[in-house]
């Protein structure tokens, strides 16, 4: 009886630790802001959350780079990095492959998270699909230090080169290029914490058509911040994004712009040791004016007549409940509610071509499907070794792996699966 006590009582030892506070799948269960789609990409205003404290908000306030000292994880199947204390007082971070270079769309949303690869949305919508190429092995550097007050700066990089397309002797210097710069900055101050950031410098270029060649740019830019006093913990975020882009031979440039507006509220309340319910709603706003025409559409005077989607604003209204809780030593379970209260989409202009689109429709109102999400998550210790994770009812990011109704081991139980480490 003795021996079996202390085994127990050892492994206890073993196993405690702090909760695990960086993962995609803790995010997924626990909810974060909006996102945001037109014809070509999906848009938030941060990646990460803005009504609670966790690692993976450093992408967009990387002064968080002081609290990620001496952490690795990694996303399974997705993603990972670590970060590095420095002469005590500074820190940095490597991280890689954020988004997945697997998606086929460098800016799509993924895992159904809330969360949003860098760089380009869907490129072949501007130059055609033949031309298109995804930029490839992102990779995001990190420096901070406490000063007196806690900054941090980020710069996101990724790249893709193709010079195979120009085999002819007549383009023999021709190729295909894609590449994307991010920069951020943030602070952390009496606990206002601001961040801005800014995508800029990023372009895909095709010069096989040397005459006309095809191209795309990107450019956003997203400030904010968030205020914490208790357990209460406000926010403003605002993001723009702009892609442009030509398909080779064209003579018209087309576009699609994101404004998007939110603030909201969140609250931590802590009901008994280990156990914290999370609260937030928010509102956002966003206005997308999208003049992405249908790549080889008719047109009218060189202009494609068929717009890929509409001009439109969406109002959402978001409302967030979570619970985390400590089980036991070795053992976290989660839990999160995530539901639009409203998501109302008000169209500017259902058609804006000509023959052979009907005339536009003015002020029409939808109500969007928005999102609703019952989610359950668990951390699994093993001493300063952590496996976050995301039930779901099968394999990969896909939303619909996330969010079945099916779960068991013969379905392979998570769909979501992160590893971190402390030291």
């Amino acid at each position: 009886m003795k021996g079996k006590f202390l085994t127990t009582a050892i492994l206890a030892t073993l196993l405690v630790g702090s909760n695990a506070l960086a993962t995609i799948a803790r995010q997924a269960v626990l909810g974060n802001q909006p996102t945001f789609s037109s014809s070509i990409a999906g848009v938030n205003a941060v990646n990460g959350s803005l009504w609670y404290d966790d690692d993976y908000n450093v992408f967009y306030n990387p002064a968080y780079v002081n609290d990620n000292k001496n952490y690795a994880v990694v996303q399974k199947g997705v993603e990972g990095g670590w970060f590095k204390s420095e002469f005590e007082n500074f820190a940095y971070g490597v991280y890689v492959n954020r988004g997945g270079t697997g998606t086929g769309n460098a800016g799509a949303a993924y895992g159904n998270t809330g969360l949003v690869a860098p760089g380009f949305g869907n490129t072949a919508n501007f130059v055609g699909a033949a031309a298109a190429l995804n930029t490839q092995r992102p990779i995001d550097f990190f420096f901070g230090g406490d000063t007196g007050m806690k900054w941090g700066f980020h710069v996101g990089w990724a790249y893709n080169r193709n010079q195979l397309t120009g085999a002819q002797p007549n383009n023999g210097d021709a190729e295909v290029t894609s590449r994307y710069w991010h920069f951020d900055f943030g602070a952390e101050v009496m606990g206002f914490e601001p961040f801005i950031g800014a995508t800029v410098f990023s372009k895909y270029q095709n010069t096989t058509n040397a005459q006309s060649p095809a191209a795309a740019d990107l450019n956003e830019f997203n400030a904010g911040f968030r205020y914490k006093y208790e357990g209460w913990t406000p926010y403003v975020a605002f993001k723009k994004f702009r892609e442009s882009g030509i398909a080779a031979g064209a003579s018209v440039q087309s576009q699609t712009r994101h404004n998007i507006l939110g603030l909201g509220v969140g609250h931590d309340t802590k009901v008994a040791d280990g156990v914290h319910i999370l609260k937030n709603v928010g509102l956002w706003f966003n206005s997308v004016e999208d003049d992405n025409g249908v790549v080889g559409a008719p047109t009218v005077g060189g202009q494609a007549t068929t717009d890929a989607n509409k001009d439109f604003k969406d109002y959402v209204i978001p409302i967030n409940v979570a619970i985390e809780a400590e089980a036991t030593s070795w053992l976290t379970l989660r839990a999160g509610i995530g539901f639009d209260f409203i998501n109302q989409r008000k169209f500017t202009s259902t058609n804006k071509g000509t023959t052979p689109n009907p005339a536009p429709l003015e002020n029409k109102n939808q109500s969007v499907a928005g999102t609703t999400n019952f989610r359950v998550g668990s951390t699994v210790k093993f001493g300063k070794l952590h496996v976050d994770s995301a039930f779901g009812s099968g394999a990969g990011n896909a939303g619909a792996a996330l969010d079945g109704t099916n779960t068991g081991f013969d379905s392979q139980t998570f769909a979501l699966l992160s590893t971190s480490y402390h030291w």
